[in-house]
């Protein structure tokens, strides 16, 4: 009788020890940037162009957009963020002919994804533009802000 007690009390710590483990385990987050691509991905995907291809400078200029508004709002810096991507890309040594910029800010992930689309929402599709860059991050005061930069070579 004494060692059929034992198995119950060693099943009943083994079973409160694993949900223990699975309720401390870290939440898993989304990788903002990743959203943002897969949602211009697909975009793009419904109109007839050929996917865009991501660059990493056009990428590079996404990330210095989406800082240079962070800082701004954040009275971190008086500058006022860049709207044209073009002077920055040729800064870090872009060569194409052209690049547009688009912006989204919210609450949210998903709002700041979603200015970003209804802003792109005739860019996006448009075939010239052939390589992207993106950037999503969440600043120091909590507004979500994702940038899209579309280039043509």
């Amino acid at each position: 009788m004494m060692q059929r007690s034992r198995t119950v009390h060693l099943i009943a710590i083994s079973a409160l020890g694993v949900a223990t483990a699975t309720v401390m385990a870290p939440p898993v987050m989304a990788d903002p940037g990743s959203t943002l691509t897969s949602a211009v991905d697909t975009v793009r995907s419904a109109s007839q162009c050929p996917p865009l291809q991501s660059d990493p400078l056009v990428e590079r200029a996404a990330q210095m957009a989406t800082q240079t508004t962070s800082d701004y709002i954040s009275h971190r810096s008086a500058a006022v963020p860049f709207t044209d991507p073009m002077p920055a890309l040729k800064t870090i040594g872009y060569t194409g002919k052209t690049a547009l910029l688009v912006s989204g800010y919210g609450t949210s992930e998903a709002d700041a994804v979603h200015g970003v689309l209804l802003e792109g929402r005739e860019l996006i599709p448009n075939c010239s533009y052939t390589q992207y860059g993106v950037s999503a991050t969440r600043d120091d005061g909590g507004f979500n802000l994702a940038s899209l930069v579309l280039a043509a070579p």
